[in-house]
């Protein structure tokens, strides 16, 4: 039997496993050290139902043998995971859903649409402390583009492939430091250090909320 990374029929067997998963996942090796209780988000949001919601595309793409998903640099200039890698995403609209929303991200980011070839499902849902979402990370196998990523350069530096098999590599997983400043009357009196478990790829690092989804699709690959 191929590997996983290598299986070009992977697509169905994710499928499977998303549905009877459901419910069933534990808490992500992945969580950063300040990450309690992140899946579910405010209290007070969810008493009121006033939680954002937001999607993410992993879509995988079966290049030369092997599965890679496409992610995401975020510029330093913006407010929200600046400088980050990410999945491609955003915020769901009225009129979409979960998956209308992750394609058309998807589309806007990269510059190109997702010719889908297997919808697997969706992963468990993540609360994302730093934008204030929730949000649904929506699984797809597609088609390579035969043409270059067109990036928009608003919302990404770059885009960085991830191979498959680097993600279910343990040797690729690490624990980064982290820090966040303390505030107390809109002054800065001190700084919460943390450690966070991490993907290294090359030069770059993931980690929090996309290292905590990808963690979710190694846990079904495994």
């Amino acid at each position: 039997m191929a590997e996983r990374w290598a299986d070009p029929n992977l697509g169905d067997y994710l499928s499977r496993r998303i549905a009877s998963s459901v419910g069933h996942l534990k808490k992500s090796s992945f969580s950063p050290a300040l990450a309690y209780g992140r899946h579910r988000g405010p209290a007070d949001a969810l008493a009121q139902g006033s939680l954002r919601h937001a999607a993410v595309l992993i879509a995988m793409n079966y290049v030369d043998g092997q599965w890679v998903l496409p992610l995401t640099l975020r510029p330093m200039t913006l407010s929200h995971h600046g400088g980050q890698i990410c999945l491609p995403g955003g915020r769901i609209e009225l009129d979409e859903t979960p998956l209308d929303a992750a394609l058309r991200e998807y589309e806007e980011e990269l510059g190109i649409a997702a010719t889908v070839d297997n919808i697997c499902g969706e992963l468990r849902q993540q609360y994302v402390f730093g934008s204030d979402n929730r949000v649904h990370p929506m699984v797809i196998t597609a088609q390579m583009p035969d043409s270059d990523w067109m990036p928009d350069p608003v919302e990404v530096d770059e885009v960085v492939s991830l191979p498959l098999r680097t993600l279910l590599q343990p040797d690729s997983h690490t624990v980064v430091p982290k820090s966040r400043p303390v505030r107390q009357d809109g002054n800065i009196v001190g700084e919460l250090a943390f450690s966070a478990p991490a993907i290294q790829l090359d030069n770059h690092v993931i980690w929090g909320a996309t290292a905590m989804i990808l963690g979710d699709l190694a846990h079904l690959l495994h």
